[in-house]
């Protein structure tokens, strides 16, 4: 009787050891969300809601980017992005690309909004 109770605890506790084994399906392609990060860049450059928008649809391409908010009455651009999939170098790219400088880098091609109102009215 003795016997049979060891090797039956014995089963359980081998049972039970096996049940905590932490198994997964993911394989390593898997992409899996990153931390969910918030940038915000200085962008005096920005004038208008035009500027707004321009930034805003060049930034909203990456892929990470959760939410922007770009405001040219206060000059900044707040961007809420995965960490996992972005960084804020790229989005400070993005921002350059856009044409508008950030405390990270300068954009090689400077957006003018009144080259752009004059270009419009042709």
């Amino acid at each position: 009787m003795k016997s049979t109770l060891i090797a039956f605890l014995a089963l359980a506790l081998l049972t039970a050891a096996g049940c905590t084994k932490k198994t997964t399906n993911e394989t390593s392609g898997n992409k899996t969300e990153g931390k969910i990060e918030t940038v915000e860049f200085k962008c005096a450059g920005m004038h208008c809601s035009g500027c707004e928008e321009t930034i805003t649809e060049e930034v909203k391409k990456i892929d990470g980017v959760k939410e922007i908010k770009a405001d040219s009455k206060e000059k900044y651009v707040r961007v809420v992005f995965d960490a996992g999939k972005t960084n804020k170098e790229n989005i400070s790219k993005a921002i350059n690309t856009a044409g508008y400088d950030t405390e990270l880098s300068k954009s090689e091609n400077k957006h003018d909004c009144e080259e752009d109102m004059k270009q419009e009215s042709k």
